[in-house]
């Protein structure tokens, strides 16, 4: 509740307040530090998205539970969860309704201008199932013993979908540059989070191929107006080609870039040039 809390008094005495004849209403803008804007941000991940693949919950829906991505054919899984009785489900939709209610406030902010609009990038990498461990999940009992087991994908898309794809429509029309930018940002931060989990050879990666066709998903809203859309996309590849050839950390003359995959991602906006522009 403190969330919701303080998300409305953030939207309330947010930057629209003294417009509308309302200047003498200026001095009480409340304009949120950056520190409380991180805050804010890591209890979204925390209790929505990061607090969606319990393996509890997963059960909850009714669905059976997935095969582990990595496993071998003659590894244990879980065994198969009980009947979800009408109390579960009713409980399970309850609790639904409150992490949307929470994610529509976040968004709220981030399109009143109360947030910048990076920080939309943290909604806006989860528009598409993208699989993997995730930070907040408990790790399964197969951690302890050293094996690296990664935690069943949450379906993000059928929970949260319609409220990011609105999000993602709205913000296009504050500032279509910095919305790309935005974009552009959640790939780069899902891209550094596969690499830091499974190394630099990730073509072959299931997560890899997610985070391409979240970038494929991203390639559709440039569609139309591809005039208007023109200088955003030219600043996504400049800016996408400078980070896919970022030198590696540390000493090693000769090695290559560790972000050079990136170039598969950003090559599914590259239909969306303007022909001068592809040359």
């Amino acid at each position: 509740q403190a969330f919701v809390v303080l998300s409305d008094l953030l939207l309330v005495f947010g930057p629209q307040l003294p417009r509308d004849g309302r200047e003498a209403l200026a001095p009480l803008v409340l304009l949120p530090e950056a520190g409380l804007q991180s805050q804010l941000a890591a209890f979204l991940m925390d209790h929505v998205f990061h607090h969606a693949c319990s393996h509890e919950e997963l059960s909850a829906t009714g669905t059976s539970s997935p095969r582990i991505p990595g496993s071998s054919p003659g590894m244990p899984v879980p065994a198969p969860s009980p009947p979800v009785s009408a109390e579960d489900s009713e409980s399970h939709i309850e609790e639904l309704h409150r992490r949307r209610v929470l994610l529509a406030g976040f968004c709220k902010l981030i399109i009143y201008d109360v947030l910048e609009l990076s920080a939309a990038s943290d909604v806006f990498k989860h528009y598409a199932k993208v699989g993997g461990a995730r930070k907040g999940c408990p790790a399964p009992p197969a951690a302890a013993r050293g094996h690296r087991v990664l935690s069943p994908p949450p379906q993000f898309y059928s929970d949260y979908g319609d409220i990011i794809k609105e999000t993602l429509n709205c913000t296009r029309q504050i500032d279509r540059q910095e919305w790309a930018r935005t974009l552009l940002l959640s790939l780069q931060q899902l891209m550094t989070e596969l690499l830091l989990q499974q190394g630099p050879e990730i073509r072959a990666a299931e997560a890899f191929l997610e985070i391409r066709d979240l970038a494929r998903r991203f390639s559709l809203l440039f569609s139309l107006h591809q005039l208007r859309n023109r200088p955003a996309l030219l600043s996504m590849h400049k800016e996408g080609i400078q980070f896919a050839f970022q030198e590696p950390p540390g000493p090693g003359p000769g090695l290559p870039p560790l972000n050079l995959p990136f170039l598969e991602v950003l090559s599914e906006f590259s239909p969306r040039l303007l022909r001068p522009d592809k040359a």
